[in-house]
């Protein structure tokens, strides 16, 4: 069962009260889990239960050290405290410790927690997964999945008396749908069981599917693409691990001394926002620092890259708490609109086995999935077999030619559809 906010306080500082060490940080996390997987139309694997654990980090001077125990009672907690400052007094000094920080004033952020989530038993996880099923099985397809719903808890306090909580609910939805040669996908994400319509979500992948069958072969080569939001999340997921500022001040990113620079497109911006509804940011990040407003990206140019609280130490600078969630610019128009407006190009529903080929100059490969099809003349006009890319998102953001409205999507970004000139496809591949 779920502790109170009062309760978890008072638990911290007890643990806090054992610790001898002049540095301390206590952090309880709580999770609440029910998870319904299927495969074939038929639900394969149900998964439900909570945890709670307490992590525990001291320090004597520069010598630091941590540990973790899922077993919440007094005795359990002193050994945790023992464990923890033997292994910092053992450890060797680090010159980039930080000292925790002081109390902070956090900011109000939209509603991230909702009793509809709360009351999800698992017959209604199947009762959605049905829906999906009853529609594919009645055109011959198979669906397979995954739904979950959940609640979290994240609190923590330090020995300079700072105390940080936040609790959040989280529902999702996602399903591929095959049919005898083509398949398509569609997934869905909110704090709030309204926000998920699983049949909706069903119709969207099982149309997609039907659309895909029999694809023709196309040479690879440089391509216009305009990838839906969920592709774009995917090309783009390692983007904010590269937006780091170390990393780029030791010239080992593509943004080394890129800060103040233009490196992308006019369209594109980037930020960090905490205030919408539909999307709304934890209130602390990193050591329970106050969330807040970031641009990363402004019209293309480089505003700034996220410091950590050492580096941000080391540069004179204020530390950034957070990244995600992830916002870029978009324009009015609908994925359809970027269709009518392309003479010929490929539109890409989804992106999968994403891997580094160069990380300093984020060049990435993997492939397209669940759908892509040849448009020509402002009209799809068939599908296609999938094809392998090798290419940078660097690239992709700076020959953008298009955007759509922004979509939530992934449960960490709301980003547009991108219309991008001159994309590398290296190879075919005979994935569906």
């Amino acid at each position: 069962m779920m502790r109170k906010r009062n309760e978890i306080e008072a638990l911290l500082d007890d643990v806090l009260s054992l610790v001898t060490a002049p540095h301390a940080q206590a952090t309880f996390e709580y999770k609440d889990r029910l998870a319904t997987r299927f495969a074939e139309n038929a639900i394969t694997q149900n998964l439900s239960g909570e945890e709670e654990s307490i992590s525990l980090t001291v320090a004597f001077g520069s010598r630091h050290g941590s540990s973790i125990t899922n077993r919440i009672d007094t005795e359990s907690l002193a050994k945790l405290v023992t464990r923890t400052e033997a292994i910092a007094r053992n450890s060797p000094q680090d010159p980039e410790y930080v000292a925790p920080p002081g109390p902070q004033q956090y900011p109000v952020v939209p509603k991230r927690f909702f009793d509809d989530v709360l009351a999800i038993r698992p017959e209604v996880l199947a009762g959605s997964i049905g829906k999906v099923t009853t529609i594919a099985k009645a055109d011959g397809y198979q669906a397979s999945g995954l739904i979950e719903a959940g609640s979290s808890v994240r609190a923590l306090a330090n020995s300079n008396g700072l105390f940080a909580y936040d609790q959040h609910t989280d529902f999702s939805f996602s399903t591929t749908i095959h049919g005898p040669c083509g398949s398509g996908s569609a997934s869905g994400y909110s704090n709030s069981k309204e926000g998920v319509n699983a049949g909706i979500l069903g119709q969207k992948a099982l149309q997609t599917a039907i659309s895909a069958q029999n694809p023709e072969t196309i040479e690879p080569g440089d391509y216009t693409v305009i990838m839906e939001p969920q592709a774009v999340i995917d090309f783009l997921v390692f983007l904010p691990r590269d937006m780091d500022a170390r990393d780029a001040d030791e010239g080992t990113t593509v943004f080394a001394d890129k800060t103040g620079a233009k490196l992308f497109a006019n369209r594109i911006s980037i930020s960090t926002e905490i205030d919408d509804p539909g999307l709304p940011a934890a209130p602390f990040g990193e050591d329970g620092l106050p969330a807040r407003r970031t641009v990363w990206v402004k019209e293309g140019i480089i505003r700034r890259l996220r410091h950590d609280r050492f580096w941000a130490q080391h540069k004179n600078t204020e530390p950034d708490p957070i990244f995600q969630p992830i916002f870029i610019s978009g324009g009015k128009g609908s994925v359809e609109d970027l269709v009518r407006n392309c003479r010929r190009g490929l539109l890409v529903k989804k992106l999968w086995y994403i891997r580094y080929v160069d990380r300093k100059e984020l060049l990435l490969t993997g492939m397209t999935r669940n759908g892509l099809f040849l448009v020509e003349n402002g009209k799809i006009v068939r599908p296609v077999g999938n094809l392998r890319f090798n290419e940078s998102p660097v690239v992709f953001l700076q020959n953008v030619v298009s955007l759509s409205e922004p979509q939530y999507v992934g449960g960490w970004a709301k980003v547009p559809a991108i219309m991008s000139e001159g994309f590398t496809f290296s190879s075919t591949t005979d994935s569906l």
